[in-house]
């Protein structure tokens, strides 16, 4: 298997000291180094075992135009990058670029993908980056556990592609469809994770898929602005909810198991923030037990608490 599994997750932003203070102060993140490089500038973040990097400058902008804030490369750890590289573009993935020596591929969901020897985190920070490390001071006690992975819409694109694409292409493993275990039913979400574990990818199909040529590489239009999400495990997660409520994140009502809205369906709470954009979201997920056992009575007590503890508060 050449793919490991998820390096870093990489997020353009408009403003990447917003984006960031945000997200430590929010969410718990830690703030550890920073990195120019022509025409951009990044922060990498630390939630426990993961790495979230924000970048922001005039090499980002096409991006956001197209996008909005949101995940651009997912970078994914490799035994062998060479081999991952020949193999993603038989699967028909593209090479886009490279950077300090690393090739990127282009993939699905208008994201690329930096291919990074296995060992590059040996230095405790993201290969591809020339890091300078910032002072550090006594960090909140995060309201999440962990961040658990990322969502991202493929809007009409073919969602078994995008999986053919992952799965042959970068040696990630395919687990169960989300919230569709019904054999007759089409899966509206797929999650992939690497062999080694760590971080998980899910492409979830907001439109009936399109179908396109085996091997094609599965892209958006120029205006898809599919919502992204950053999965979140939390310990409790009505403590969790509540405290990134203050936090100004806007929960969505929860939809049932039974009905489909493009993503999964599997019990979590979703939210938006000013401070994240249109297009990234932050989910909730219970940290722990059996997350079916989690139903969709419990998820919306747990909507109609924090509402009203919203309500209390103002």
């Amino acid at each position: 298997m050449a793919g490991h599994g998820i390096a870093y997750v990489e997020v353009y932003a408009k403003d990447k000291q917003r984006t960031a203070q945000y997200l430590v102060s929010a969410l718990g993140f830690a703030c550890v180094a920073d990195s120019v490089a022509p025409g951009r500038s990044s922060l990498l973040l630390r939630h426990g075992a993961a790495s979230l990097v924000v970048t922001s400058g005039p090499a980002t902008w096409g991006f956001l135009d197209a996008h909005g804030d949101g995940i651009a490369d997912i970078a994914l750890h490799c035994t062998d990058v060479t081999t991952t590289a020949e193999r993603a573009l038989r699967a028909g993935a593209r090479e886009v670029g490279s950077a300090r020596g690393n090739p990127i591929l282009a993939g699905a969901g208008g994201m690329t993908h930096t291919l990074l020897p296995a060992g590059h985190t040996r230095s405790g920070r993201p290969g591809g980056h020339r890091w300078a490390r910032l002072p550090q001071s006594p960090g909140r006690t995060a309201p999440v556990a962990r961040l658990e992975g990322v969502t991202t819409g493929v809007g009409a694109t073919n969602l078994q592609e995008c999986v053919r694409l992952y799965e042959e292409g970068f040696g990630l493993t395919p687990r169960r469809p989300r919230g569709d275990s019904a054999p007759e039913r089409t899966p509206r979400a797929v999650e992939l994770a690497g062999p080694q574990g760590g971080m998980t990818l899910t492409f979830a199909a907001s439109e009936p898929a399109a179908g396109l040529r085996h091997g094609a590489s599965p892209q958006p239009t120029a205006t898809d602005r599919a919502e992204q999400r950053l999965t979140f495990r939390a310990d409790d997660i009505a403590r969790a909810a509540r405290e990134l409520q203050e936090a100004g994140v806007e929960f969505r009502p929860p939809v049932p198991s039974g009905q489909t809205a493009g993503h999964h369906t599997r019990p979590h709470l979703v939210g938006t923030s000013e401070h994240l954009g249109d297009t990234l979201l932050v989910e909730l997920a219970r940290h722990g037990g059996d997350p079916d056992a989690f139903g969709d009575d419990e998820l919306q007590a747990l909507y109609q608490a924090v509402g009203r503890h919203r309500l209390a508060t103002r």
